[in-house]
């Protein structure tokens, strides 16, 4: 037989574990929940979409003020566009200055990995551009 003491200690702990278990496990629906269901939605919607929505929800815009927002969004993306490609060569050349000083303090062996992390970080950099 368990001394009553004994018993106590373990229904206890028995009770503590169970009720951290009904806790985690509402938490982590909650988390779960709110982590990955909202994110989907917005996820396969555009940028001007969605910030179309926003501001829609938020100023229960008519449908010719929507009109207007996505033609104003449209023509603001194409002067970014525009601006962005007339500084690309500006911000290649201080890249490429950069590059060019790290590599003035590497020995052999370094300048060969910092070529193949130059490689891997362009990479990433044109994958994020196609997306």
């Amino acid at each position: 037989m368990m001394s009553p003491s004994r018993f106590k200690a373990l229904a206890l702990m028995s009770i503590v574990f169970l009720l951290g278990a009904i806790v985690g496990a509402s938490l982590g629906t909650t988390v779960v929940s709110r982590k990955f269901a909202s994110p989907q939605e917005a996820a396969g919607k555009p940028g001007k979409v969605k910030f179309i929505d926003k501001l829609n929800a938020r100023l229960q815009l008519s449908p010719e003020q929507t009109g207007q927002l996505k033609i104003i969004l449209d023509e603001t993306h194409q002067q970014f566009g525009a601006l962005h490609e007339s500084v690309k060569p500006q911000f290649e050349g201080i890249r490429n200055r950069m590059r060019d000083r790290i590599r003035e303090q590497l020995n052999d062996s370094q300048k060969q990995e910092f070529e193949v992390m130059v490689r891997e970080y362009d990479a990433c950099r044109d994958k994020r551009k196609r997306k």
